[in-house]
C-alpha cells in the first residue's frame, strides 16, 4: 500500500502546494476538476438565473440527491441538502419534542456548536442536559456502559457523534443507537466527519436523524451538507425556514423536498457538484473502498511516527488521529495554531479539556513522511508530543 508518497499529487487539488496540508478534516479541499464543475454550474446560473432556477434546478438537485443517497445508503426521498451538519442538527432539534423535566443525553466529546445548541434547547424548554464523560484513552465498552447508565425514564433525546471532531474517535453506533431506539427514544447522529472517511450505511445505523457533510472527506465544495431521517420521523420533521415550499401547489410531490430544497434564493452549485466529487475522488484511487483502506493505514502510520500516547485503538480511527501535546508555559493552543498557519502549516491544534491535542488528517495528497516533518516543526516551537 502506497504510504510514502501521495496517491493523488497535490497539484491535482485546488490546495496551495507551498503549504503543508494536514487538516482535511476541518474544512476539506477540492480537486481542481471538481472546482471546474462547480464554476461551470455557477456561470450557468448567473447567465440565465430564471431559466436555471425555474426550468433546470429541481431536476439537477434531484439527481444530486440520488447520487448522495446511494453513496450513504439511504432512500433519496428521505434526503435533503443543507449548508452544513450544524444546520442539520438545528433542524433535528427543532423537530424534537422536549418539555420541562426531560433529559437529553450527549457525551463529553460532542462538537462545541452542537453542545451549545443542546444547552440553549434545554434552557428554553426547562430540560436537563446529561453529558456522559468519555475518558481517554478510549474504551468502547466503557462508553457503551456509561451511555446505558445515563438513560432514565426522563430521557427524551440523544445526540451522538459518529466520528468525534476533537479526538477523531469513531463511536460504536451499532451498539449505542439500539440503547435508545429499543426504548423509543429519538437519536440524532452528528456524522459531519463520516461521509467519505468511512464506509457509511445510514439506514443500518437506524438513527432518527443523521446529518453529514460532503465538503470534508468527499471533497465537494463548501455548503454541501445533508440531513436524513427515519421513515417514522417524516411526520414530525420541519424546516427552520418557511418558504414557498409550504404551499401544497408548489414544487415536487415530496413535501419535505419542496420545503427543504427551496428556502429562498441561493447558489446551489456546491450541492449540484456532489456527484462530480463522489466520482472524482473514487477515480483518484480506483474506488472508495481503496481510499478508506489507504488513508486509514496512512493515518495510523503517521500517528505511530509522531509517537506519544495512543488515544484510541486503530479500529476506532478513520482517516484522522489526535495525539496529546504539551505546550510551552507562555503559549496557548490558539497561539500555536496561528503560528503554524503563518509558517505554512495547516494542522489542527485542539484545546481539549485535560490536554491540548494535535489532530492530523490523511487524504490522498498526504504521505507518511509528513509526520516527521510535523514533529520537527512542533519541536521547534517548543511543543512536545506526550
Amino acid at each position: 500500500m502506497q504510504l510514502t508518497e501521495p496517491v493523488s499529487p497535490i497539484e491535482r487539488w485546488a490546495l496551495d502546494p507551498t503549504i503543508v496540508h494536514l487538516n482535511h478534516g476541518s474544512f476539506g479541499g477540492c480537486l481542481r476538476r471538481v472546482i471546474d464543475v462547480a464554476s461551470a454550474l455557477r456561470h450557468r446560473l448567473e447567465a440565465a438565473p430564471m431559466q436555471f432556477l425555474v426550468l433546470d434546478w429541481q431536476t439537477l438537485i434531484d439527481e444530486a440527491r440520488s447520487w448522495l443517497a446511494a453513496f450513504v445508503r439511504t432512500a433519496a426521498e428521505r434526503v435533503v441538502f443543507i449548508p452544513s451538519s450544524t444546520t442539520g442538527v438545528a433542524i433535528a432539534l427543532n423537530s424534537a419534542t422536549i418539555n420541562a423535566g426531560d433529559e437529553i443525553i450527549t457525551t463529553s466529546h460532542v462538537y462545541p456548536a452542537c453542545k451549545f445548541q443542546l444547552e440553549r434547547l434545554a434552557s428554553a424548554r426547562g430540560a436537563k442536559l446529561v453529558i456522559v464523560d468519555v475518558a481517554l484513552p478510549f474504551d468502547a465498552d466503557a462508553l457503551v456502559a456509561g451511555v446505558a447508565a445515563a438513560i432514565t425514564p426522563h430521557t427524551r433525546l440523544a445526540l451522538l457523534d459518529h466520528i468525534t471532531s476533537a479526538t477523531a474517535i469513531r463511536f460504536p453506533l451499532e451498539r449505542l443507537v439500539p440503547l435508545f431506539t429499543a426504548r423509543d427514544i429519538p437519536v440524532l447522529v452528528d456524522g459531519a466527519h463520516a461521509p467519505g472517511q468511512i464506509d457509511l450505511d445510514v439506514d443500518r445505523i437506524g438513527a432518527t436523524w443523521y446529518v453529514g457533510n460532503c465538503h470534508k472527506w468527499l471533497a465537494a465544495p463548501k455548503a454541501s451538507g445533508f440531513l436524513t431521517w427515519s421513515a417514522a420521523a417524516a411526520a414530525s420533521i420541519r424546516p427552520l425556514v418557511t418558504s414557498h415550499g409550504a404551499n401544497p401547489g408548489y414544487g415536487p410531490t415530496n413535501r419535505l423536498h419542496a420545503e427543504f430544497d427551496w428556502a429562498g434564493t441561493y447558489d446551489p452549485s456546491a450541492q449540484l457538484t456532489v456527484p462530480a466529487a463522489i466520482k472524482a475522488i473514487a477515480e483518484e484511487s480506483g474506488n472508495h473502498t481503496a481510499i478508506y483502506a489507504r488513508n486509514h493505514a496512512l493515518v495510523v502510520e503517521m500517528r505511530n511516527r509522531l509517537g506519544g500516547t495512543k488515544l484510541a485503538p486503530d479500529d476506532a480511527l478513520g482517516m484522522m488521529a489526535a495525539i496529546p501535546i504539551a505546550l510551552p508555559a507562555n503559549r496557548s493552543p490558539l497561539g500555536i495554531q496561528e503560528t503554524l498557519l503563518r509558517d505554512g502549516w495547516e494542522v489542527a491544534i485542539v484545546d481539549f479539556p485535560g490536554s491540548p491535542l494535535v489532530r492530523v488528517s490523511a487524504h490522498l495528497y498526504n504521505y507518511a513522511g509528513q509526520a516527521e516533518l510535523l514533529a520537527a516543526h512542533l519541536h521547534s516551537l517548543g511543543v512536545d508530543i506526550v
